[in-house]
């Protein structure tokens, strides 16, 4: 039916020179067949478009990710025999990006599966702003021409929403990625477009650059837009400056608690800067969201929250950018400990371990919007046997009691 070339076969990348594999690609050309290629870098799409451009077979390239999409989107614009696949198109506007580059002709639905949730990919075809006749071709029509299959009939159904959920990991730009830039409002727009009703958003110009100027722009958005809450950004590495802006800015309208990030800062979770950082935290009282980092990284959690049991301490992705079994286990064994599931790296079984081993009680819902799209995030929950019709303490209740939200006006 088709062939799959991984990147083991030559032990090395895309762009990596080889006459065998040079005399490989032939041999699978004169099949006729299909060829998958997976990519995992910028310049893999370029590269592999060069390399299969007089086979006369379609090529797809699985993995296309936000990481390398611009090279990803003009590789495949240039080579007509190119496609992408949606494993990891998880970034908000993926799906349109791609159709409207590139056609909807030439996207095929790929799941991962049964490595990754299934249905993060599905829901986010499924939600995204294209016409239905390019919904089919994408999850179904487009592979059966392509692989000489019977064209599936297909029934749409509708996408899978949150209902009044509270959001605990989303973001304000400007982003550094091919992503929409949103105002506060336009944030708030978009989640309400998903079920989610509220949003607790930290600065990405606060992680990745300045904490100062990107929580003074993160207290101003909360004071613009009610369904906006905030975390103000610490930096392990200036306590001094986190110190004066907790002081500030720490009790301001819409600011709810602390964003760490534990790779922008260069300070690994068990550092001792991490450690000053989180005395300090401690005594300011609101709940700290972690992006954990360093090799150690679920003992070191463990040891922060348990030297400050009273502080509730969130691990943003549920470990270091992806579901982790050993987060799971920390928040089982940990009571001020709780994690949520946003990610475009997610593996099947380490989502749902995390989820049995943590209970619901310990998850909360985030979508890291608006990098990626809420749809995926939601078709992640899903595939961790989480409903927000009927787990409402994942959704909505957890995050309002840890934050001490009003009511939400109805």
């Amino acid at each position: 039916m088709g062939f799959w070339l991984e990147s083991a076969a030559w032990a090395g990348s895309p762009g990596t020179p080889s006459t065998a594999l040079d005399a490989l690609l032939r041999a699978v050309g004169r099949t006729g067949r299909p060829l998958l290629v997976p990519i995992r870098a910028w310049g893999d799409a370029t590269a592999v478009g060069e390399q299969t451009a007089g086979l006369g077979i379609p090529v797809i390239l699985a993995g296309a990710h936000y990481n390398h999409i611009v090279d990803d989107l003009a590789a495949v614009a240039k080579n007509e025999h190119l496609h992408l696949d949606t494993s990891s198109l998880a970034h908000l506007g993926a799906i349109e990006a791609a159709v409207n580059q590139i056609g909807y002709e030439r996207v095929l639905l790929g799941t991962g599966a049964p490595a990754r949730p299934p249905t993060s990919p599905i829901n986010a075809v499924l939600a995204a702003s294209i016409p239905d006749v390019a919904k089919r071709a994408v999850l179904g029509g487009n592979a059966a021409r392509l692989f000489g299959l019977r064209a599936p009939e297909l029934n749409l159904p509708a996408p899978i929403r949150a209902v009044d959920a509270i959001d605990v990991h989303t973001h304000l730009g400007p982003a550094p990625w091919d992503v929409p830039e949103l105002d506060p409002a336009g944030l708030a727009d978009l989640l309400a477009g998903h079920g989610i009703g509220r949003a607790i958003a930290s600065s990405i110009e606060g992680i990745a650059s300045h904490a100062e100027t990107g929580n003074a722009a993160m207290v101003a958005a909360c004071a613009r837009e009610q369904r906006l809450l905030g975390y103000l950004v610490a930096d392990p590495n200036d306590l001094r400056a986190t110190r004066d802006q907790l002081r500030r800015w720490g009790d301001a309208p819409g600011i709810v608690g602390v964003k760490v990030h534990c790779q922008y800062s260069a300070q690994a979770t068990g550092s001792a800067a991490m450690a000053e950082l989180f005395e300090l935290l401690a005594g300011h009282g609101r709940p700290v969201k972690i992006h954990v980092d360093g090799a150690d990284f679920a003992d070191a959690l463990q040891r922060l929250a348990e030297r400050h049991p009273r502080l509730p301490i969130i691990s943003a992705h549920a470990g270091p950018g992806a579901p982790s079994a050993e987060i799971g286990a920390v928040a089982a064994a940990t009571p001020n400990v709780y994690l949520e599931l946003a990610s475009s790296f997610a593996g099947l079984s380490d989502v749902r371990r995390v989820v049995e081993s943590a209970g619901p009680d310990r998850v909360l819902f985030g979508t890291d919007a608006p990098l990626l799209d809420p749809s995926w995030v939601l078709g992640t929950y899903h595939d961790a046997g989480l409903d927000p019709a009927s787990d409402a303490g994942v959704f909505h209740d957890t995050a309002k009691r840890l934050f001490q939200l009003p009511v939400a006006a109805r």
